[in-house]
């Protein structure tokens, strides 16, 4: 009967200290399905959420058109004909807003066009004119644009246009010339 107590007493003594850690184990196990289900039940529940709204909007939608039916059917213009020009009075300044930010981004794409192409491509709708845009000035990003009105003097790099033309093409001249104009140069 004292091997029992004994035992009984040792038992007692050993299960607070493993309650702990088995408590703790389970419980870190349960988290991470946990959180997949809670996932789960998130997306399930905001599925829920837009499918409501887009019933809400198509109820409200629906009420609308048979509240003008009805107005219709009462020949109640005179309302309808306010409501209608109140939602215009609305909309108005969003469709000039609308037709300048066009406008705007319209000039800008024909600016990086040619002269001549301005007037061939200025007709085009605005999507068709953008895509004609990407093409031709994408294609040409490389594309300079010569004054040729203007006639330039002759350049003062020995009959090249510019330095780096000179000495490509002819090295010692450019080392000479850079010696004589640049101050504080050194030759290689």
């Amino acid at each position: 009967m004292s091997e029992d107590k004994v035992q009984s007493a040792q038992m007692a003594s050993e299960q607070p200290v493993n309650a702990p850690e088995s408590a703790t184990n389970s419980q870190d196990q349960s988290i991470e399905p946990n959180v997949g289900e809670l996932i789960a039940e998130s997306k399930k529940y905001r599925a829920r959420s837009q499918k409501v709204e887009a019933e809400n909007t198509k109820l409200k939608k629906q009420i609308e058109d048979s509240r003008q039916k009805q107005l219709e059917e009462q020949q109640e213009w005179q309302t309808l004909a306010e409501e209608r020009a109140t939602r215009i009075a609305e909309l108005e300044p969003i469709v000039e807003s609308a037709k300048q930010q066009e406008t705007a981004m319209r000039q800008e794409l024909l600016n990086d066009f040619e002269e001549e192409d301005r007037e061939t491509f200025g007709d085009l709708p605005f999507s068709k004119l953008k895509a004609v845009h990407g093409k031709i000035i994408s294609s040409s990003e490389t594309r300079v644009n010569v004054d040729n009105s203007v006639a330039k003097a002759p350049t003062n790099y020995g009959g090249y246009n510019n330095i780096v033309e000179m000495a490509t093409k002819n090295p010692k001249e450019a080392e000479k010339w850079l010696a004589q104009n640049i101050p504080n140069y050194k030759p290689r």
